[in-house]
């Protein structure tokens, strides 16, 4: 079996030196508000602390880490660093439109962080940046509908999950040289595994590495199209591939930090037209898990995640809790991975709760603070640009921040919450310090 890649942020003391820029998430001025105020609301967007503190303060330590979320609404990249206070401070933004980069989905780092992978669906491409500058390095057409671009263990390709033509691409990946090449990819109309397995359908949505080194990605968009297809990396071939009667995962994909073991989700919203008694399936949606197990390849496990469309999903630093959520009723469970049973539920990861979908927040992706402290959640805006309306629709575009131990919301990051088009969609985190444990896959 091959060694995998355990993620400690191993990142050098020049990223953590990287001077914030002035500006805050909102349009308040900090200087406005009393030294004894009382503690922020949850629910209202965090602000800046002052960069300048007095005389007689203590001086602010430096931040650990910084998170990067995407505005997929409006084709920015919000970073923010967290404060002394407790609070997030917005010290860079990226325009990924300026260079054709529309829509930009999800994030994806090297395994010591030094350069993030955005997919972008509308532009047709992914777009490669030095993280400590923010510089594009890499502007790459990898087709329409590039939905997931993720780095191999090795840092050696960049493999793209490309929902329109129907491909996953893969990409060589120089670091040293910062050079890209496409050159290879996998037609899953074509490919003679996946045909075999009777699968006519769908096309890749994630993918992310098993202990052994192959990468696991569903099929969808559509619950109706979902399916899973394992690749093996030593020849860049399917390995297996299993049809949605078997394994109808369309959407998260994450492997066990230390077993071989591997997660993924299947979500169907509901359809508020179809008849509970013929189409009970479709009347009440679909939010279920299951659990992969590499080294017999099988399903070891399917389980509900107790609401409708489950969608992301993140572990905890120490690899003890996997955190799933439910887009379209906004809700989640808490799993142990030594059992894969849920040891925890989650009422509501956006504040707006509603039995109307299409009135209640909708959370979609998930990533962990280096610390294990907090636990980010994506939330959709109001205009949707991705999912169904029904399911994806949200109130408070950007991202809010748990607690993990007490599973409380602590705060709601929002950058441009009144602007109608802002929709948060992918999140990731990024070390500027040294952390042990287990931060993001593959491990």
């Amino acid at each position: 079996m091959n060694d995998t890649t355990r993620r400690r942020f191993l990142v050098g003391t020049t990223a953590a030196g990287v001077a914030a820029l002035a500006g805050c998430a909102d349009d308040e001025d900090p200087d406005e508000t009393p030294a004894d105020a009382p503690e922020d609301d949850p629910d209202e967007p965090t602000e800046a602390a002052d960069d300048a503190p007095a005389d007689d303060e203590p001086a602010e330590s430096e931040p650990t880490y910084e998170i990067w979320g995407a505005d997929q609404g409006t084709n920015t990249i919000y970073i923010h660093r967290p404060t002394d206070d407790g609070g997030f401070e917005q010290v860079d933004e990226i325009d990924t439109g300026a260079v054709g980069g529309e829509v930009p989905h999800m994030v994806d780092y090297t395994s010591d962080y030094e350069y993030a992978a955005v997919a972008c669906t509308v532009g047709g491409r992914t777009l490669i940046y030095r993280t400590e500058d923010r510089e594009l390095v890499a502007n790459l057409e990898t087709g329409a509908g590039s939905h997931f671009a993720g780095f191999s263990p090795d840092d050696e390709y960049v493999h793209v999950d490309v929902i329109g033509e129907e491909k996953i691409v893969r990409i060589d990946a120089d670091l040293e040289n910062e050079t890209f090449e496409q050159v290879a990819e996998i037609d899953v109309r074509e490919d003679e595994t996946i045909v075999d397995a009777g699968i006519e359908t769908g096309s890749p949505i994630c993918h992310q590495y098993a202990q052994d080194g192959r990468s696991l990605h569903t099929l969808g968009p559509s619950y109706h199209d979902a399916a899973l297809v394992i690749v093996d990396h030593d020849d860049f071939s399917v390995d297996r591939a299993y049809p949605g009667e078997e394994v109808p995962t369309n959407c998260g994909t994450v492997s066990h930090p230390t077993d071989e073991k591997f997660y993924l989700t299947a979500g169907l919203p509901s359809d508020p037209d179809a008849d509970p008694e013929e189409e009970p399936e479709a009347a009440a949606g679909v939010g279920d898990f299951y659990v992969y197990d590499t080294a017999d390849d099988e399903v070891a496990t399917v389980g509900s995640t107790g609401g409708v469309d489950a969608h992301g999903f993140w572990f905890t630093p120490d690899g003890e809790e996997l955190w799933v959520l439910n887009r379209e009723t906004n809700d989640g469970v808490i799993l142990d991975p030594g059992t894969d049973e849920v040891v925890d539920e989650i009422d509501a990861f956006g504040p707006e709760q509603h039995d109307d979908p299409t009135e209640s927040d909708a959370p979609d992706i998930m990533w962990a603070s280096p610390d294990g402290e907090y636990m980010f959640v994506t939330l959709r805006g109001p205009n949707p640009l991705s999912g169904d309306p029904h399911a994806a629709t949200g109130i408070n575009p950007g991202y809010a921040v748990f607690d993990v131990e007490s599973r409380e919301r602590v705060d709601l990051v929002q950058p441009d919450g009144d602007n109608p088009d802002s929709d948060f969609h992918g999140i990731g985190v990024r070390p500027l310090t040294d952390h042990d444990g287990f931060t993001s896959p593959p491990y």
